[in-house]
């Protein structure tokens, strides 16, 4: 859920960087033998961080977030459903995705479902608990897992409880809710937001009754929560939250919303009771903002450094284990084809970014064929971010929801931008997304927590970033070049985390000639060599 946000910034004070190639869909010959000398000794500096347990599973894991009712239509009532969903597991799979997030399912008024009218039950538009219980079937037969969108800030005027208490007194509910007259008349709500009434986290029977609907779900086999607006709840209550849910299901993800560009805020949330949290901070930095189009690193209007504080934060401030989710855009924000005012080669650089960088991907929904979409104006403004899915060119056919198609939309018939235009063209963004996708399942090096940046990029110092990953069998170097021009720069393999020998695979990008590589504009070079 989106959060009225002044965003101050995330400046780092390390100025690291290096370069990248853009990537192509024809097959690349191996680079030439590249042989490091052994990296000098040294002394491992102490790591005084604490640590957190989280679920070794999600580090491997690959996200995909879906709008239910704008995804897939199974009925033919004009909104997605969880049929609909099941039935495109396919295609979500060719993402090399193997987690999904959904927004809200619950029983509500609103069309986006944060208002939460029954903590237990599915909405009908959406389907019926059996048919979630069925996505879920399907789910595990293919070794895929399932986030659900688990809100604790606020509820809805539709619960029961709120509607037994408001105008009521005498209600046993009084003091579920933050009621603020004698009359139970007015309430805080989600930022004066009159339809999304607060709960008391005070009382502990709204403590209890919230965290049980959470194990409802991961009792059925959800495999984590997704925290909404994890800042508008207390501290403590996400302390017992994770104290209930791990000691039932050890192995559930807490991940949380935490909106905030600063990494010190996060550091707090991670050692509060969450597993993972979106990684904020860098999102920020690389868009300049969720309403931006224009801004940010991605655009070259910040140095790459801006975004790096939050790499660093992985290995200095959050505790170790702590996991960050990599997001190019999502459901509150503007969508990335239009943050980046729909530059193709900027659109592959921020998936690449979010794929290639330490961390976990998520791609929302669409983002992988360059839907567009930003925040509207008046009462009718996120909508714009969530359209339905294009499945076809002509935006009709099965499946295709029609809850949302007003005449200023953003995708429209025969723009280029749909599953049916880019399934069998093999340089389309479709296909470089699933490129992605296969290249972060098949190499382990690209899953490993195990990082380091390079100080700098010589001959690309201003414009880009570079890292090396590395696993127990692989070492890759990944160079990131965010400028609108060519770069050359050298291969800095005297700074390999371990000798590297024989031939280097080119994953992404071009060849490089002894010793040198040319980064194409806003382009990603990935290079791999497995150990003997």
């Amino acid at each position: 859920m989106h959060m009225p946000y002044l965003w101050l910034g995330a400046v780092c004070a390390f100025v690291l960087a290096a370069c990248a190639v853009a990537p192509s869909a024809t097959p690349r010959a191996p680079t030439a033998a590249l042989t490091t000398p052994s990296p000098q000794a040294r002394t491992p500096t102490p790591d005084r961080r604490p640590s957190i347990e989280t679920p070794a599973w999600f580090n491997e894991a690959t996200l995909y977030q879906i709008f239910p009712r704008s995804f897939y239509d199974s009925n033919g009532d004009g909104v997605g459903d969880l049929n609909g969903i099941r039935q495109k597991l396919d295609y979500i799979q060719s993402l090399g995705v193997d987690t999904l997030w959904l927004n809200p399912h619950y029983p509500a008024t609103s069309y986006h479902g944060y208002d939460v009218a029954n903590y237990l039950d599915v909405h009908p538009e959406l389907g019926t608990l059996e048919d979630f219980k069925a996505l879920l079937a399907e789910l595990k037969q293919r070794n895929m897992r399932l986030l659900v969108d688990f809100v604790a800030n606020h509820t809805s005027l539709a619960h029961p409880f709120f509607k037994d208490a408001y105008l009521n007194p005498a209600s046993p509910y009084t003091d579920w809710f933050l009621f603020q007259d004698a009359q139970n008349r007015t309430f805080a709500s989600f930022f004066g937001t009159g339809y999304l009434p607060e709960w008391n986290h005070s009382n502990k029977a709204v403590r209890k009754y919230l965290i049980d609907a959470a194990l409802f779900w991961l009792d059925l086999g959800v495999d984590g929560l997704r925290c909404d607006y994890a800042r508008g709840v207390e501290h403590w209550f996400w302390r017992e939250l994770r104290a209930a849910v791990k000691a039932r299901h050890p192995h559930a993800v807490i991940l949380g919303e935490v909106w905030d560009g600063q990494t010190a805020v996060l550091q707090q949330y991670f050692l509060d009771g969450f597993d993972a949290l979106f990684d904020f901070p860098w999102y920020l930095a690389m868009t300049g903002g969720d309403n931006v189009n224009g801004g940010g690193v991605i655009n070259g209007q910040a140095p790459p450094q801006m975004m790096l504080g939050a790499l660093i934060a992985l290995q200095r401030t959050y505790p170790r284990g702590a996991q960050v989710v990599r997001f190019p855009s999502n459901h509150d924000t503007n969508r990335v084809a239009s943050a980046v005012q729909e530059d193709a080669g900027r659109m592959r650089l921020m998936a690449a970014a979010s794929f290639l960088l330490p961390g976990i991907p998520i791609v929302y929904y669409g983002e992988e064929i360059g839907m567009r979409g930003a925040k509207g104006s008046g009462a009718v403004y996120d909508e714009y971010r969530r359209e339905p899915m294009d499945w076809y060119a002509a935006e009709e056919g099965p499946g295709m929801t029609t809850w949302f198609r007003p005449p200023n939309r953003y995708n429209r018939p025969r723009d280029g931008v749909s599953v049916e235009e880019q399934e069998r063209d093999p340089d389309s963004l479709l296909n470089f997304y699933r490129r992605l996708g296969r290249l972060r399942r098949e190499h382990e090096a690209l899953r490993a927590s195990a990082f380091q940046l390079l100080d700098r990029v010589e001959g690309c110092a201003e414009s880009c970033v570079g890292v090396w990953r590395w696993s127990a069998s692989e070492v890759a170097l990944v160079m990131f070049n965010f400028s609108p021009t060519p770069q050359t720069v050298r291969l800095p393999l005297d700074a390999a985390p371990r000798v590297l020998e024989g031939e280097a695979l080119v994953l992404l990008g071009e060849r490089a000639h002894a010793q040198q590589l040319t980064l194409a504009p806003w382009g990603v070079s990935a290079l791999l060599w497995r150990s003997p």
